[in-house]
């Protein structure tokens, strides 16, 4: 059945995000925009740029299509989207320092000609047909050229498109309208009554949907959006201490940190109205003493980032988890079965979505759009998404989230298809049949590789392999080798089957760990395997070469508090990835060096 809210919105007259920020910079052109280490401006310089930039393409035919923008830096990807907006073209963020091959791989699939590069990444292009663009080596512009024309962009114009992890073995593009960013944009600005005075954050990777929903609505508000050092959202007392200095009003943050940010105390001159979170089930309801509301969002790539939204209520003996909230409006969910019915109330079933949020479809791949954006009749003469997601209604209209019906896993935020990581290890020679499984719990889950192989080989050798075609998130967590794979009675892969990856059958690192000299090295050693799925350390392993990442790191940090009493900053496990180097830093932190 149908959950709906009033259709508000849907009938107003299209204004397109570039347009609102373009009136801004006319009419509060010293308005602060972006306030970043990287840099900061006004909307009147990020029109004056972002039009520069346009002159730019228009001199080259870059009039259509979809150009690429290489950047880790919010102020430039804002000022190429708008420069691509203004050209008549979409936006793809690409990750600068992201896998080659799979950067390749999606220029090619968007057939993407151009890529804007910010100014550390000059020359990242790795594929010769795309002419690099740099976006710090703008054209002179008078006042007069910026805004002697109007930007003329339509509703149906693709305003962006997003790669997520694909089942076939290839990441697939989603593009997104203008008409539906627009709504987005809209709904955002309504829901928390954003306007010129609030400050809004920016933490999410831009090559992530997140960003979409950090940056525009903000922007397009005439509010500020402000971009911390990337260490800070990962720390919540830091997290905390930055909302709380820059008097931050509005904030996203990942599930796991915005869980934690609950239980610290507030100071009393904290602005922070709203904490957004998503991506990821939320396990904690807020208690009494926060002094913001706590909004959890659900919502697939496809469909312009959420589709659900509600606030969670305080702590008061409810049962469960906090419900995804109901839909956003000028959005329809509908929970249905395997036939397309639907379900009864109070039932599971597929969560499927109709209405403005619902994207174009993958890029290039028709009979895949066509797939999971079908035509349904009772609901909508227009495609209707299905999410691959579980929910049921709740007595209150709002939606459970119940998991998923297909195979893809999501790990601390992150969408993944099995069948992309074990597309990837099957181009390597020694691997004669994979299945790859999510392990551990939810808090620490990670991937594991279960392969047939056909001569030895190790960990590091298929790491090292899948490294070039896929992202860091992607790469199992341990390996391990099997006889055969279990199969059903019906031909597939018995996943319940598989064994618990263990010393017996998991594949070294190409060299024995060696011995830990002292009880700091132990312990570190010791924590670090936990989090990296059991894997056994030499004392010179990389925890980011071998699987780790910031998140994990975070964890780390927690947990050398807890075991050793010892107080490190985050940047510690950068600067100091190996169990040699993090348990010198220690010994040397807390004054000794207990010998084994």
């Amino acid at each position: 059945m149908a959950s709906a809210t009033p259709m508000d919105g849907m009938q107003e007259e299209f204004v397109s995000v570039a347009q609102q920020i373009w009136q801004l910079a006319r009419h509060a052109p010293d308005r602060t925009a972006i306030v970043s280490d990287f840099r900061s401006g006004s909307f009147r310089e990020l029109v004056h740029e972002a039009s520069a930039l346009a002159q730019c393409l228009s001199s080259i035919q870059a009039r259509s299509g979809v150009i690429a923008v290489a950047t880790d830096d919010c102020w430039e990807m804002t000022v190429a989207a708008l420069a691509a907006w203004r050209s008549g073209c979409a936006y793809l963020p690409v990750d600068p320092a992201g896998p080659r091959m799979r950067l390749r791989q999606m220029l090619t699939d968007a057939d993407v000609q151009f890529v804007m590069t910010g100014h550390r990444h000059h020359g990242c292009v790795p594929d010769s047909r795309c002419r690099e663009i740099r976006i710090d080596d703008l054209p002179s512009l008078s006042s007069a050229d910026v805004f002697s024309k109007d930007w003329m962009i339509r509703p149906q114009d693709v305003a962006y498109v997003v790669y997520t992890s694909g089942s076939t073995g290839e990441a697939k593009g989603v593009a997104i309208s203008q008409a539906n960013l627009a709504h987005l944009t809209r709904w955002h600005q309504r829901a928390f009554d954003v306007g010129p005075d609030d400050r809004g954050t920016q933490f999410a990777h831009l090559t992530f949907d997140a960003a979409v929903l950090e940056t525009w609505p903000l922007l397009a508000a005439g509010a500020s959006l402000y971009v911390p050092d990337r260490s800070v959202p990962l720390q919540p007392e830091r997290l905390r201490d930055f909302l709380t200095s820059q008097q931050i009003t509005i904030c996203f943050a990942v599930t796991p940190i915005a869980e934690q940010l609950l239980f610290l105390a507030w100071p009393s001159e904290t602005r922070l109205r709203y904490l957004l979170t998503g991506a990821d089930t939320l396990h904690t309801f807020p208690r009494a003493h926060i002094p913001f509301r706590l909004v959890n969002n659900y919502g697939p790539s496809e469909c312009t980032v959420l589709v659900t939204s509600g606030i969670v209520a305080v702590q008061n003996g409810q049962r469960g988890l906090p419900s995804i909230g109901q839909p956003i409006s000028g959005v329809e969910i509908h929970l249905i079965d395997s036939e397309f019915r639907p379900v009864p109330d109070g039932e599971e079933g597929q969560i499927a979505v109709s209405g403005a949020s619902v994207g174009l479809g993958y890029v290039g791949r028709p009979e895949l759009t066509a797939e999971r954006f079908k035509i349904i009749p009772w609901i909508s003469d227009s495609p209707v998404y299905l999410t691959g997601d579980a929910g049921r209604k709740l007595p209150n209209r709002e939606i459970e989230f119940c998991g998923r019906i297909d195979d893809q896993i999501k790990i601390r935020g992150y969408r993944i298809e099995p069948g992309e990581v074990a597309a990837a290890l099957k181009t390597h020679p020694a691997v004669a049949a994979v299945v790859v499984s999510a392990i551990g719990d939810e808090a620490n889950r990670h991937l594991a590789a279960y392969l047939v192989l056909t001569t030895d080989v190790t960990a590091s050798d298929l790491r090292k392999h899948v490294e070039t075609r896929i992202p860091a998130y992607m790469v199992p967590g341990c390996f391990v080798r099997v006889q055969e794979l279990p199969i059903t009675a019906n031909g597939k892969v018995d996943r319940r089957a598989l064994p618990a990856p263990d010393g017996s059958n998991m594949l070294q690192e190409g060299k024995a760990a060696a011995e830990h000299q002292s009880d700091i090295q132990s312990s570190v050693a010791s924590i670090l395997s936990e989090l990296l799925g059991g894997r056994q350390l030499r004392l010179d392993d990389n925890f980011f070469a071998v699987g780790g990442n910031s998140m994990l790191a975070a964890q780390v940090i927690a947990r050398l508090h807890k075991s050793l009493k010892v107080d490190l900053p985050l940047r510690t496990v950068f600067r100091s990835p190996t169990i040699a180097a993090l348990s010198s830093e220690i010994e040397r932190r807390i004054g000794t060096g207990l010998s084994a």
